[in-house]
């Protein structure tokens, strides 16, 4: 919860402009989101001890997040999931922007949201991810445009296309790579992750980048920022099934490819998943439970400065 002597902001973000709510105002604002709202913000805030909510957007909130923290004002994310609970808890009596920003900001007040990080490194690196993703994502649908086409000059473009996006890729890879080799803060954890099997080169720099938390929270914590803690369901003698939800779908998918992986590799978890498998848990529900134990021996590892040491039982 929020010291009482703090103003409190909640801002929802689309493509083109910024609802802002002060917490207990009856009105606030729009501003465009861009270059120019960013710094109006930046400048009406800093200095005031503001804090500042702001939900995750797909990448749209990502200048303003950096134009108030390079400002030295406070940002804190709040989930989107919770907010919109509490937001159906009060009953609000719909969904509107105005209504969800000031959702955001009661929200930051009552749980304190998670804290945003300036760091110019890991931006740098997840920008780079975000772009070769993009890229990747592109190919592979163009590629199934065109071969939906018959042979001709327009399949020929789209092929020419893929061929521009693959190239794409594969230099945004290369660049990623470069980033973290030629940084001293990052590079000794990108090859501390590596020595676990199943953890590549481009999962580590996804865990990197998308998980700062790595090595600085408790097992059950980094679990459930990934989405991978189980959730039970209980109401007297009645048990539901334990589900996982929520999370960050980007190091999720990373640890999905690392957790396949290490089935296959010397010293992984094979082990634990046959284990899994034979008393008497489905073959998925076995192979989430060996991505959450990868991701904590990953969180043990970056808190211990140690490398991979074998799985547990």
């Amino acid at each position: 919860m929020m010291p009482q002597d703090r103003i409190v902001v909640g801002i929802d973000v689309d493509s083109r402009e910024l609802e802002v709510r002060e917490l207990g105002a009856s009105k606030g604002c729009r501003m465009p989101n861009r270059p120019s709202g960013w710094a109006r913000l930046a400048r009406r805030w800093v200095g005031r001890g503001v804090v500042v909510g702001v939900e995750p957007s797909g990448g749209y909130e990502q200048g303003l997040v950096r134009t108030l923290t390079e400002a030295g004002v406070e940002v804190r994310w709040a989930d989107p999931s919770r907010v919109r609970a509490l937001a159906t808890a009060l009953g609000a009596p719909a969904k509107t922007d105005a209504i969800d920003a000031a959702m955001i900001a009661l929200y930051v007040a009552e749980t304190g949201g998670r804290a945003v990080e300036h760091d110019p490194e890991r931006q740098a690196l997840r920008e780079l991810l975000a772009a070769r993703q993009a890229a990747m994502e592109t190919a592979e649908r163009l590629t199934c445009q065109a071969q939906m086409l018959a042979p001709g000059a327009g399949r020929a473009a789209l092929e020419e296309l893929v061929t521009l996006a693959r190239a794409a890729e594969k230099a945004l890879t290369r660049q990623v790579l470069e980033t973290l080799r030629s940084s001293h803060r990052l590079s000794a954890a990108w090859l501390l992750l590596q020595t676990a099997p199943g953890v590549g080169k481009l999962v580590a720099a996804e865990l990197l980048a998308a998980m700062p938390e790595l090595g600085r929270v408790n097992g059950k914590a980094i679990a459930k920022l990934a989405g991978l803690a189980p959730f039970i369901r209980q109401s007297g003698l009645w048990r539901g099934k334990a589900t996982c939800s929520g999370g960050r779908p980007r190091p999720r998918r990373a640890l999905y490819l690392a957790a396949m992986a290490s089935l296959r590799a010397h010293n992984g978890l094979r082990p634990v998943y046959e284990r899994l498998v034979a008393s008497g848990k489905p073959r998925m529900v076995a192979l989430v439970a060996c991505m959450r134990r990868l991701l904590v021996a990953l969180n043990a590892m970056m808190a211990e400065q140690t490398p991979w040491r074998g799985p547990t039982a």
